[in-house]
Formats: structure tokens, sequence, C-alpha cells
């Protein structure tokens, strides 16, 4: 099933059921209203509502894209200071160095999924930090401090990753949303029309546009959720390529 598609198909069961409430209250002819300025008024608020929280939840997920780049641009940096004191220097190891970044790599995805410990991971930057001192001591290459910004970089962009999954940043916006929402759907149930298959069409389009958007913006509000619930995470493809290319370099010093 297209990824694209995920999110919709969980929607049509919810349309089903509204589908048979609105046809439930047409045959006991509870359709008091009439479409009218206050009920577009509604509608019009309610779009406006999701309009203006999907365009902020839209700009944080972008951002969490963005730090998995920073992330890989951070360690292919210290990466090159690490290729650089091989070529100058071919009696220094820094296969160490190179190991250390490529586990930090893997572990970084492992513990987004939830199979790793956080704990793991600031055990690996620590042993990046001990490498790049003992890479210093050795060479005695001043290049070597170029490599420090980069790890408190990489400590940066771990920190709000974190914050990014385990904060629910948007929670009053939520129930903003299901306010409106929930009177958009009382709505649609009591407003009645001369013809009523013309009504069940656009009411059930209206629900499921609404619906959708809402399940839209819970999604993009966790951007590293990684249990198979989601169908918009961030992609984590650049930390994979960016850990062949460390293990590439690794081949091809040896």
């Amino acid at each position: 099933m297209p990824t694209k598609w995920k999110l919709f198909l969980k929607v049509l069961p919810l349309t089903a059921l509204f589908a048979l409430a609105k046809a439930g209250v047409h045959a006991l002819g509870l359709e008091p209203w009439q479409f009218d300025s206050l009920t577009g008024s509604l509608f019009g608020a309610s779009t406006f509502v999701l309009a203006f929280v999907l365009s902020g939840t839209l700009a944080n997920y972008n951002a969490s894209e963005d730090m998995v780049v920073q992330f890989v641009n951070a360690v292919e940096s210290i990466d090159d200071v690490n290729q650089y004191l091989g070529g100058m220097r071919p009696d220094l190891d820094t296969s160490g160095l190179n190991a250390h970044l490529a586990d930090l790599l893997q572990q970084l995805a492992g513990w987004l999924a939830n199979t790793l410990s956080f704990d793991q991971i600031e055990a690996r930057l620590a042993q990046i930090n001990a490498s790049l001192a003992d890479l210093r001591e050795q060479s005695g290459d001043s290049v070597v401090d170029r490599a420090l910004p980069e790890l408190a970089r990489i400590r940066i962009m771990i920190q709000r990753m974190a914050i990014n999954r385990d904060s629910d940043f948007l929670g009053p916006a939520y129930a903003m949303l299901e306010i409106f929402l929930v009177g958009a759907v009382l709505a649609l149930l009591l407003i009645g029309a001369d013809r009523f298959s013309e009504t069940l069409v656009v009411s059930c389009f209206l629900f499921t546009s609404f619906t959708y958007l809402l399940l839209l913006i819970r999604d993009l509000d966790n951007p590293f959720q990684y249990d198979g619930s989601s169908c918009v995470d961030v992609d984590l493809l650049p930390l994979h390529r960016c850990r062949e290319r460390l293990l590439s370099h690794s081949i091809g010093s040896s």
C-alpha cells in the first residue's frame, strides 16, 4: 500500500460511520437546519484553524528534517578531519574514530526506532571525544580542534530530536481543533436540503477532509515516531548513506 494513501484509508471507516449516522438522522427527520451564513462561518472558521495549525506543524516538520541533515553534515565534517589526518600522517591510526562515527549513525537510527537506549549514544559520543583528544595528542595538529564544534553540534541535534519526539507541542491547539470539528460535524449532521443525495455527498466530503487534516496534523507533530503507525516520519536515509560512506572509507584505508 503506497504510503500517501495510508492515512486516507484510516479515515474511510470513519466516513462510512458518518454516512450511516447522516442517513439515520435524515430517516428520523432530525435535520432542522438549513445552510446559512452562520453555518458557513462555522465551516470557514474550522478551515482557518486547521490551515493555521497545519502551517505551523509543517514548519516544525521541515525543521526536524533539517536536524537529520545537520547531524549528517557534522559527522561528515569530523570524518573530513579524520581523513585529513590519515592522509598527512599515515602512521596515525584513524580507524577508531571512523568506526565510532559509523556506530553513532547506526545507534541514532536505533534509538529513534526505540530499539536502543539514549545511554548508548551518550557513551558513543564520549568515545568520539576521547578519540579526538588522542588524535590531537599524537598528531599535535590543530586541525583536530575543528572537529570539536561539530561534536557539540551533534549533541545539540540529538537533544532537539529527543525533545521533538517526547514532547506534545500542540496539545492546547488540539483542544481548539477538536471543539471546532465537533461543531462542524454536528452541523453537517443537522443540516438538511431538498436533495438528500447531494447533502450526503457534500457532508461526507467535508467530514473526510476535516478528519484527514486533523489526523495529518497529529502525525506531523511527531516526526520521529517510527512505530509503524505513522506515514510521515522524517526520512533517515541520509544516516544510512553517510554510514555506508564511512564504512567505505574504512575499507579503502585498510
